[in-house]
C-alpha cells in the first residue's frame, strides 16, 4: 500500500495527526476558557488517531467485511473536529484568517467521511457526496496517480483549530504552514467538486443508453474472500457465506498470495470451500501478483517462475478449481495495480503454468486477465487468442479512472478492437471485473 500511494500524502497525514494530538493535549491543559471547549478538544484529539486507523481499515477488502459495525467512528470524529473548529473561531479563540479556512476544510472532510460511510454501508450516497469523494481522490491523485482511486491510505485528516496564542515562534510557523495547507486543499476540493459530480453522473447517463444484452451471456460471480496470505479469516468466511446465500452466484473467486501458500492454509481453505462444491458453482482460483513479485521476476526470473509454478500446482491439486488465473494483480476498491513485467516473461510463464495445470488437473482451464489496456496488454491479448496459445479463457477488467464512465468506455472500446482484430470465437472472453472507483 505504501508503494502504491507514495510517501507525500502519508507524511502529510502523519504530520497532521501529530499536530492534532499534540495541540489538543495542550489546549486540554489550559485553565482559561470554558471547560466544555477543553473537553470537546480533548475528545476530538483522543479519537482522531484510532478513527483514522478504522477509516483506513474499513477501506480494505478484509476491513470492509469485518469492521463495518464500528466504521461510524470516523465520520463522528470528523463532525467533532468541525464543532471544535467552529467553537474556537466563533469564540474568537483563534483569528478569523486561521479559523475560517480550517472550519471549511473540516466541513468538506466531514462530508467526505459521511459519504464514504454511506457507500460502505449501503453502496450508495447522494451525487453531491459522491462527487466530493471523487474530488478528494482527484486531489490525492495529483501526487499519487491512479493509486489514489483505490488505496486504503487515500485519506485526508481534519485539523484541530489552534485556540489561544502560540507559545513559540516555531509553533506559530507550524500553524501558518497548516493553515496554508488547509486553504490550498480546500481550494482544490472546491475546484474538483463539479468535475467529481459530473464523473458520478456519467454512470447514470450511460445506464439509460445501454443496450440490453441476452441474460444467458452473463454469469454472476462473487469474490468470496479477501486475498489469502495464510489461514482464511473466520469473520470473512462468515461474511462470504452470507453473501453467497443472498446472491446465489454462478462463480466464486478465491485469490491467494503465491508466496504464502502453505499446506495448512490450503487444508483450511479446502474445508471452507467444501459446502460450495456440492452446488453447480464454478470455482475460480487466482494467484495474486504484487509489486514484490514483479521485483522478484526482474531480479531472478527463473526462480520466481519456479516458485509460482510450485504454488500453482499445490493449489490446483488441493482446491480442484474449474479455472485458474496464474497471475492476478491484487484488486483494490476500484482500481487494479499491474506491475510492469516483460510480455516475453508472461508468455513463457503462462505456457509453463498451462503445462503444470494440465498435469495436476486436466479439467481445469487457464485464464489470462487484461488490466492495463495498453500496448503490452494488446500484445498479450493477440498471443492469448492465437490458436497455438495454451490459454483457454481471456478476462477484461475495465475499471474507471478519475474521468468516471468515460474511462470505462475507452477501455471497452479497446477491448472491442482487440476482439474484432483477433477473432471473438477463438477464445471465450469474460468481463472479469468491473465497478466504480
Amino acid at each position: 500500500m505504501l508503494a502504491r500511494l507514495g510517501l507525500l500524502p502519508l507524511v502529510v497525514a502523519a504530520l497532521v495527526l501529530a499536530w492534532n494530538v499534540t495541540l489538543s493535549g495542550w489546549i486540554a491543559t489550559r485553565r482559561e476558557g470554558a471547560s466544555w471547549f477543553r473537553n470537546l478538544t480533548a475528545l476530538a484529539g483522543l479519537l482522531i488517531a484510532p478513527a483514522a486507523v478504522l477509516a483506513i481499515a474499513a477501506s480494505t477488502d478484509t476491513g470492509a467485511r469485518t469492521i463495518t459495525g464500528v466504521a461510524w467512528l470516523w465520520p463522528v470524529t470528523c463532525v467533532l473536529m468541525v464543532a471544535q473548529a467552529i467553537a474556537a473561531t466563533a469564540g474568537r479563540l483563534v483569528s478569523l484568517s486561521v479559523g475560517v479556512p480550517i472550519v471549511f476544510y473540516n466541513v468538506l472532510l466531514a462530508l467526505v467521511a459521511i459519504g464514504d460511510d454511506q457507500v460502505l454501508r449501503s453502496g450508495y450516497a447522494p451525487d453531491v457526496l459522491q462527487g466530493l469523494i471523487a474530488a478528494r481522490d482527484a486531489v490525492l491523485g495529483v501526487v499519487s496517480g491512479r493509486a489514489a482511486l483505490g488505496s486504503p491510505l487515500s485519506v485526508l485528516i481534519p485539523l484541530i483549530a489552534p485556540a489561544y496564542p502560540a507559545r513559540w515562534r516555531s509553533s506559530a510557523f507550524v500553524r501558518a504552514v497548516l493553515v496554508l495547507y488547509a486553504a490550498a486543499t480546500l481550494t482544490l476540493l472546491v475546484m474538483e467538486w463539479p468535475r467529481g459530480i459530473g464523473a458520478v453522473r456519467s454512470y447514470d447517463a450511460s445506464a439509460r443508453t445501454l443496450a440490453p444484452r441476452d441474460a444467458r451471456s452473463f454469469a454472476l460471480g462473487l469474490r468470496l474472500l479477501p486475498d489469502i496470505a495464510g489461514l482464511p479469516d473466520a469473520r470473512a468466511v462468515r461474511t462470504g457465506a452470507r453473501l453467497y446465500d443472498r446472491l446465489n452466484p454462478d462463480a466464486l473467486l478465491v485469490s491467494l498470495n503465491a508466496s504464502a501458500v502453505r499446506s495448512s492454509g490450503l487444508d483450511s481453505l479446502v474445508r471452507v470451500l467444501a459446502p460450495y462444491r456440492s452446488d453447480s458453482v464454478r470455482l475460480i482460483v487466482a494467484l495474486s501478483f504484487t509489486r514484490e513479485d514483479a521485483i522478484g521476476v526482474r531480479n531472478a526470473p527463473q526462480l520466481a517462475s519456479r516458485l509460482r509454478l510450485d504454488a500453482l500446482q499445490r493449489v490446483t491439486e488441493a482446491l480442484r478449481p474449474n479455472i485458474v488465473i496464474p497471475a492476478l494483480p491484487p484488486a483494490l476498491p476500484g482500481v487494479l495495480f499491474t506491475p510492469t513485467v516483460s510480455t516475453l516473461w508472461w508468455q513463457q510463464h503462462l505456457r509453463e503454468a498451462a503445462r503444470t495445470v494440465q498435469r495436476a488437473r486436466p479439467q481445469t482451464s487457464v485464464m489470462w486477465v487484461a488490466t492495463r489496456f495498453d500496448a503490452a496488454d494488446s500484445v498479450m491479448h493477440a498471443w492469448a487468442t492465437d490458436s497455438t496459445s495454451p490459454v483457454q479463457l481471456v478476462g477484461f477488467t475495465p475499471l474507471p479512472s478519475f474521468a468516471g464512465l468515460a474511462s470505462v468506455d475507452a477501455r471497452l472500446r479497446v477491448a472491442d478492437r482487440w476482439v474484432a482484430a483477433h477473432g471473438a470465437g477463438a477464445r471465450a472472453h469474460w468481463m472479469f471485473m468491473a465497478g466504480l472507483p
